[in-house]
């Protein structure tokens, strides 16, 4: 049996990823990466559909080519703008004995996307944090264990403008792909670069791509904020054309190949050579044009920490995790230790061949969170071979598809589960408007002392 296709898409401010995976033996295996730049989409938000759909097309096209492969669906990874987190309970009922399985997880978590929400919020994704089982309670792993009258998931429902995310469908819609699921790019990133023990105790990942840098705060193993700076990669592109006088695609190409963000460490030979410059003028050196550059990137994060101290995280236990494209300009790592010198800082990077960059991480970590997520579902088989020839792959993924039909159709055909929940309310509920679409901080001393 071959191992299920698994494609990844991440709407990133400048560039559309698209990496298409397989799993054998419980391990990613990249077979194709995609990767398009974009104008249709600023700070996080689609602003032209069409592009974007064209943009999106050309990205799976390239993943697809180098693959070999052919792909009907995919998995979302959902820029965390307009984010709320909202904690909720759903339960479904049995009529007599009956074994946890896969389905039965799926069930909970979908009747938990469906509760009644805010006014223009759409469900992203629901993040389970523990179970209960009849008079059992904080149970982690459910599958398998017997129940007699109810079965209840407790969670972050993640939610997003309902715009937001119906204007991501729009584009998809228009390639004629399904989409099998959203992530929140903050719980993707959680699940590929921060370990258990990282999540639990209390960690940071600050994600800095072009449009949005997002910060994302890990507690007790469950994504507890997630929320974006309109400060960015794209800002110090701007800063460097204004200061060097040059075009945007010249100050990004400077930015890649000359930039530096820690002016200790920039060099005084690295010489920037321009030509529009004087007779009489002397060239910019990295030194110089760092001095500028770590300006912004301070900002940044300075102001990351200012959106933890505003939820009140006045303290990080655990540590902090950089990534995104920007970070792999020189400098940005010793400037982050440098600022915060009591905690354990570092660069977070996909560990696997063919995408161990930060600029993939939200893709890589999308294809991580859809491998768990139909694991715990039940629709992927572990210890898959990955030895078959192409005839054998194209029939047993029709034959997987028909399956999860299937098992869907078999849970809207019982009836024997009386549905019932509730939830704890951190926003002013809209009763009428409950959703249709379950599936579809300045300088805080106390973070540097």
């Amino acid at each position: 049996m071959n191992s299920q296709l698994y494609t990844a898409l991440d709407l990133g401010s400048s560039s559309i990823k698209v990496i298409i995976a397989d799993v054998a033996y419980e391990k990613l295996n990249i077979l194709g990466v995609g990767v398009v730049n974009t104008n249709a989409i600023k700070r996080g938000n689609i602003v032209d559909v069409e592009n974007a759909a064209k943009d999106i097309e050309k990205a799976l096209e390239l993943a697809k080519k180098e693959a070999g492969k052919d792909i009907r669906s995919l998995y979302v990874a959902v820029p965390s703008v307009h984010t709320q987190i909202k904690k909720s309970v759903a339960e479904i009922q049995f009529d007599n004995k009956h074994d946890i399985d896969g389905r039965d997880i799926e069930e909970v978590i979908e009747e938990a996307k469906i509760l009644s929400l805010p006014r223009e919020r759409e469900v992203v994704q629901v993040i389970p944090d523990y179970y209960r089982i009849d008079d059992i309670e904080h149970i982690r792993q459910p599958k398998g264990m017997t129940g007699h009258s109810s079965f209840e998931v407790t969670g972050n429902r993640v939610l997003t403008s309902k715009t937001h995310l119906h204007t991501i469908y729009k584009s998809i819609e228009k390639l004629k792909i399904d989409c099998n699921e959203t992530f929140s790019s903050s719980h993707t990133l959680g699940t590929l670069l921060l370990t258990d023990e990282e999540r639990d105790y209390g960690s940071v990942i600050i994600d800095i791509g072009a449009g949005l840098t997002t910060v994302s705060y890990y507690e007790d193993n469950i994504l507890q904020l997630s929320q974006s700076i309109e400060l960015a990669g794209d800002d110090i592109t701007r800063l460097i054309s204004d200061v060097l006088n040059v075009s945007s695609k010249r100050a990004e190409e400077i930015k890649v190949t000359q930039g530096h963000s820690f002016y200790e460490l920039a060099s005084d030979d690295v010489i920037i050579e321009l030509e529009n410059i004087g007779p009489d003028e002397e060239p910019y050196t990295q030194k110089e044009l760092s001095d500028y550059i770590e300006e912004i990137v301070e900002e940044i994060i300075l102001k990351a920490f200012a959106v933890l101290r505003k939820s009140g995280i006045n303290r990080i236990k655990g540590n902090v995790v950089f990534t995104g494209g920007t970070t792999l300009m020189p400098g940005v790592l010793e400037l982050a230790k440098d600022m915060l010198k009591k905690m354990n800082v570092r660069i977070g990077t996909p560990k696997i061949i063919g995408a161990n960059s930060p600029d993939l991480s939200v893709a890589v970590g999308t294809l991580t969170s859809s491998y768990n997520i139909e694991t715990l579902f039940g629709y992927q088989s572990i210890n898959e071979a990955n030895f078959v020839n192409k005839e054998l792959e194209q029939d047993a993924s029709s034959d997987l598809e028909q399956v999860i039909s299937q098992k869907r159709a078999a849970i809207e055909e019982e009836e024997y589960y009386e549905e019932e929940y509730y939830e704890e309310d951190y926003y002013e509920e809209d009763d009428d408007n409950s959703s249709m679409f379950g599936r579809l901080r300045k300088k805080y001393s106390s973070f540097f002392e």
